[in-house]
């Protein structure tokens, strides 16, 4: 992943675009019984026509066509919304020429995008596009128009732990070592484990099951091959590339591995490293690897 690009956040409880309702109102709104909150999601979408006292002064074609044209505008703001944001994020990078298809369905998903996070997360789809053709692919946009805010922040919390290590680029969530320990007691030897809880990092386990759910991540705990000693294993996390020598056989890493589509959305999410989870991987690392930080070599490690 560039360090050059920002990181898109998804803010927790970001407006809808569009919603200038006062905050005393939306707080009030919130405390509505079941049935007066049917009638204002009526008046809002043009269907309450039946739910008044009076009988409707407009005809049901003309009520139609109105909740029509209505959608027509909400969908134009929307995709102009976002627009004003992929421009307000270019600074005159070189630009390709986005497939007219990819085009076509962007905004045919796009114009439905009303939450104002989920709108700068789009803008930096099209953006990137701009910039790199070919850079989502439409299987990405499908994940993407199906996800709900809340999972886009889960994908995000999930993208700044990703990391690659090798000559493998694709990420993983790294969040342990297997190691083999010999015994003066015991005939041969055994494994060992030490990890990290991610579940610190606000990914509990039903966290990762959203994302395997989505298809951003698959579904197994996976390990690596044994790292050799010689040539020193490289490990880029976020942006910081660190090189990694054990001095004793039998290491592997335990990791998740994101799915390509799940690696695209981190790609398109930017660098934005957990720190704390760096100095807890630092430490895990320091376990049975010498770890030297800001690593320059070139050197890979196929496992």
């Amino acid at each position: 992943m560039s360090t050059s690009k920002p990181p898109v956040v998804i803010d927790n409880a970001a407006p809808v675009a569009g919603d200038t309702t006062p905050q005393n109102e939306k707080k009030h709104a919130k405390s509505k019984d079941s049935a007066s909150r049917i009638i204002h999601i009526a008046q809002q979408q043009g269907l309450d026509a039946l739910l008044a006292d009076e009988k409707p002064e407009t005809t049901l074609i003309q009520r139609a066509l109105k909740r029509e044209r209505q959608r027509k505008e909400v969908r134009q703001r929307n995709l102009e919304k976002i627009m004003k944001l992929a421009f307000g994020a270019c600074h005159n990078e070189l630009a390709g020429e986005p497939d007219q298809d990819w085009l076509h369905r962007f905004f045919d998903m796009a114009q439905d995008i009303h939450n104002s996070s989920m709108q700068r997360l789009w803008a930096q789809v099209l953006k990137r596009e701009v910039t790199n053709p070919g850079f989502t692919s439409m299987k990405a946009l499908k994940v993407l128009q199906d996800m709900t805010p809340k999972e886009a922040q889960t994908m995000q919390r999930a993208a700044a732990l990703a990391c690659s290590y090798g000559s493998d680029h694709s990420l993983k969530l790294l969040f342990g070592l297997k190691m083999q320990n010999g015994s003066i007691f015991r005939f041969g030897k055994r494994n060992m484990t030490a990890t990290i809880n991610i579940g610190n990092f606000h990914l509990p386990y039903s966290s990762l099951l959203v994302l395997i759910e989505l298809g951003l991540l698959h579904g197994s705990e996976l390990e690596s091959g044994e790292i050799e000693p010689e040539p020193p294993l490289t490990l880029d996390y976020q942006g910081k590339h660190l090189s990694l020598q054990t001095h004793t056989r039998g290491v592997r890493l335990l990791y998740y591995r994101f799915t390509p589509t799940g690696h695209e959305l981190c790609r398109l999410l930017g660098n934005k490293p957990n720190m704390t989870y760096y100095d807890q991987l630092i430490a895990l690392l320091g376990q049975r690897f010498t770890v030297q930080t800001d690593a320059t070599s070139s050197m890979h490690h196929t496992v």
